[in-house]
């Protein structure tokens, strides 16, 4: 669309219909105002559907994408309504697959996925609930079974005990599920020792 012969927006046959508009037409400062912030939003949510049909994204995750791409906040704003509007943003749905995944393709902890959750912008509670839901209470479970896929130890108990840590730490799993896990894999008597030299 072109206003006093200089190229302004793009806009859909939706948007000239709505807007009357037709070579020649006239818009009033409030018309051309609401044009174009219409055109905006709707150049924000096309960028949005590509994103969202490569994987499902968290609404925090999908306003940073938009906003890098040089859309203003309002503009955001108003595309994240409406995609919550269509059903498009669930940080619940987001947050429970993402902890199904990452649990059981990747056999990351609860430590890390929290920490994932975080950075793509999901609340804390929201993450609290997907773990609760989908980790339940067997993350010393996951860390011994991530363990034993490594196969059993190797070389000295001491090195092996510190790479088996550095692994799961890595995993995200935390100190004490990590401690325990590497003492069930190693062998107790080893961290009973070990536990023995912490207490001297």
């Amino acid at each position: 669309m072109h206003v006093d012969g200089t190229y302004t927006w793009t806009v859909s046959a939706a948007l000239v219909a709505r807007f009357g508009l037709h070579r020649g037409r006239e818009l009033s400062t409030e018309e051309a105002e609401a044009l174009g912030t219409e055109a905006s939003v709707e150049r924000a949510l096309s960028d949005a559907y590509r994103l969202l049909a490569h994987r499902v994204r968290a609404t925090g995750e999908l306003r940073q994408r938009l906003a890098a791409k040089g859309h203003s906040a309002f503009v955001v704003a108003q595309t994240i309504a409406r995609l919550a509007a269509e059903g498009l943003l669930d940080d619940a749905e987001f947050a429970r697959a993402f902890v199904a995944d990452r649990i059981k393709l990747a056999g990351w902890g609860s430590e890390r996925i929290v920490r994932e959750l975080k950075r793509f912008g999901v609340a804390d509670h929201i993450a609290a609930a997907a773990l609760a839901a989908e980790a339940g209470d067997d993350e010393l479970s996951r860390a011994i079974a991530a363990l034993a896929r490594q196969g059993p130890p190797r070389g000295s108990a001491e090195s092996a005990r510190r790479r088996a840590f550095a692994f799961l730490r890595r995993r995200g799993f935390s100190p004490a599920v990590t401690f325990a896990a590497v003492c069930q894999w190693g062998g107790e008597s080893t961290c009973e020792n070990e536990d023995a030299q912490r207490v001297e």
